[in-house]
Order: C-alpha cells, then structure tokens, then sequence
C-alpha cells in the first residue's frame, strides 16, 4: 500500500504543479482584464484616446530603449488628435537570478525644433552612465542648477542656448524628479512607474514643458527634414 502511495506521489505532485500555474494564469488575466477596464474608464473621464496592447518601444534613437531587453510599452493614452502621449514602459537586464525588470512612466512630446541628442536629469540617473563612457558634463551659469541636475549634449552649444535663464527657472522651481532625453523633434520625459490616474495630471504637465524653452531654437535648429 505505501508502495502504491510513494508512486502515486509524483503524479500528485505534478497535478498540484499544473493547478497552481492554471490559477497564476487565471489570475493575471483577471488582473489584467481589470486594468484595461480600469485605463479605458479612466481614459473616458479625462478626454483621451488609449491603446491598451503591449508593444516594442517607439523607433526613437533614445538611449532609454537602448537599454537591457523584453522592452514594452503598454496603455498609451493621448488627446484625440495630438501627436503627445504618455505610456508604461518597462525592460529588464540581466537573466535569471541575476534579472532586474524596471517600470517607468514616460511622456513623448513633440518639439518645435530639432535638438542635438540631449539629457538632462538629477545626479545618477544619466550621469553615472556619461561617467563610464568619458562624457563631460555641460555646465550652466546657475551654481543651483548645477548641483541638482547633469546635462550632457551631442551639441554643447545647443544645450547652453537652450538652458537660458528661464528655462532653468523653470527647471528649478519645478523641483521635478523627471529625467528628460531630446532628439530630434521628441522629448521624452521620464519618471518612476506612476498610478494610473497620475499619468494624465503628469501628459498635461509634460507637454507644456516646450513652452518654457527658448523659441530661438526654433531657428537655430529648424526642424524641416526631420521625421517626426
């Protein structure tokens, strides 16, 4: 008897594998069902447009999409008839044990002008990455501006012209914890993983950024040519 218990053990064992992955799985999908209802209720309210699929990242030459894999832009919302949106994003390094997965919240916006590759982000964030790569650091007549955040530009003539001063008013009293990358006629702004009824509050704020930059780039770096 015990005999035929021990070789019906590995049998069970396996059933009760097979149940816990069917009620993950069950379970995600409910999660998930919930989500997009909660995105496209939450869409409705506040007069956006949303696509719940996932997807690959944008084809930008941002270095964010550069990095790691299984890269995925999931519940993009935007105005009816706008180009700006604000999506999930996350990507993993690594493999295995050794795997991290980050989330972030990110904003694409359009720009009036096309900008030399550019970031602009508080100590650490695009910093330690220039660091290893032997990139200086562009700095500003503002001491304040500097120790809070760090530029690097493909073009340091385009990064001082566009951080006068006031966008670096702006840049300081908006105290924001956002990372900005520019290329091209697209900034995209980046931030921790928000709740969903924060990314709408975060769109409007994002896109009024351009508003603040000088409007001499507009000619000093015309956008005609450029893909948007």
């Amino acid at each position: 008897m015990n005999e035929s218990l021990a070789s019906l053990f590995p049998l069970a064992v396996f059933a009760v594998a097979i149940a816990a992955i069917a009620v993950t799985y069950l379970f995600a999908q409910r999660t998930k069902r919930r989500q997009i209802e909660q995105a496209r209720a939450l869409a409705a309210k506040y007069g956006f447009e949303v696509d719940v699929t996932t997807k690959p990242p944008p084809e930008l030459r941002f270095d964010l999409f550069d990095r790691g894999h299984s890269k995925k832009v999931s519940f993009q919302f935007w105005r009816p008839g706008e180009h700006d949106s604000v999506f999930d994003y996350q990507y993993t390094t690594g493999s295995g044990k050794n795997s991290q997965t980050f989330r972030h919240t990110c904003a694409l916006v359009a720009l009036p002008f096309a900008a030399p590759h550019t970031k602009i982000g508080p100590e650490g964030f695009w910093s330690k990455i220039g660091q290893r790569l032997g990139i200086r650091d562009i700095e500003v007549e503002s001491p304040t501006f500097n120790q809070r955040y760090r530029v690097n530009s493909d073009d340091e003539r385009f990064a001082i012209t566009m951080l006068d001063g006031q966008a670096i008013d702006w840049f300081l009293s908006a105290n924001s914890v956002a990372r900005f990358e520019l290329w091209g006629t697209w900034m995209l702004c980046i931030v921790d993983r928000l709740d969903r009824e924060q990314v709408f509050g975060y769109h409007d704020w994002a896109i009024g950024i351009p508003a603040h930059l000088p409007e001499v780039l507009t000619s000093l770096y015309p956008p005609a040519g450029v893909t948007r």
